[in-house]
């Protein structure tokens, strides 16, 4: 028996460091104000707005593998994420976040360009990969739905803003665990030492370091994606204070 994490525990790994490290900036939101946060907000939208594409093109590309446990999972995923993204649209607009009045932010269209990408290669990079971003969506919904409640009592919104924190609800009350977990089924028990993890049950075979390399990859994205997001927050507070001064 290997004495190195599994596939799924070293993602897993990964991923913790990448969102402690990433909850840090928004523990006190009392530092942005609420057009910052808004701000915030519509660039994670651009994500679920893209995130059924993404699924859709991952179980596509994993189809290729020698069993369809991973595709069947990943369009079970997509079903139930289809529509969501309107209902986030819906949600935000009731606070008065209009996300058609938003700016491109080219790091965001840089980052959902790329991960769009990575849903195409090999079909253990992608397992790997898709298997990252479900766990990270887990700490996103948390994150968001604490900016959610902060942008609708600065408003004054009560009863219009509990689509907004609903949605969030919606994502932590299990579907995000069971897309991270029904994922990482195919992941667990297998090491990044083995040329190969054959075919077993449901579970294809799989290649563990291209599965790792995806997940690696996948959390570097998230990682410069979200480092970009805090650096244009600091920018518009500067710009805040430079303009009242």
């Amino acid at each position: 028996m290997s004495t190195v994490l599994d596939v799924e525990k070293t993602i897993d790994q990964w991923n913790e460091v990448f969102t402690d490290n990433a909850r840090k900036p928004l523990r006190d939101l009392s530092q942005y104000s609420t057009g910052t946060l808004e701000w915030l907000m519509m660039e994670h939208f651009q994500f679920s707005f893209r995130n059924t594409k993404f699924l859709w093109d991952a179980a596509e590309t994993t189809g290729g593998f020698d069993v369809e446990g991973v595709k069947k999972e990943l369009v079970r995923n997509f079903k139930e994420e289809s529509g969501h993204a309107a209902l986030y649209k819906a949600a935000l607009n009731k606070v008065g976040c209009d996300v058609e009045a938003r700016a491109e932010f080219q790091p965001t269209s840089h980052f959902l360009d790329t991960l769009g990408g990575v849903c195409k290669g090999e079909p253990s990079f992608v397992l790997g990969a898709m298997f990252a971003t479900e766990t990270a969506a887990i700490f996103e919904h948390q994150v968001f739905r604490d900016v959610s409640v902060e942008v609708i009592a600065r408003r004054g919104s009560g009863d219009l803003g509990k689509p907004l924190v609903a949605f969030h609800d919606l994502h932590l009350d299990g579907v995000e665990q069971s897309h991270k977990d029904e994922l990482g089924i195919f992941l667990r028990g297998i090491y990044g030492d083995q040329a190969i993890a054959e075919r077993e049950g449901v579970r294809p075979t799989i290649v563990p370091k291209q599965a790792l390399e995806g997940g690696r990859i996948a959390i570097d994205l998230m990682r410069e994606w979200w480092d970009n997001l805090f650096a244009e927050m600091k920018n518009k507070e500067k710009a805040a204070v430079a303009a009242s001064a």
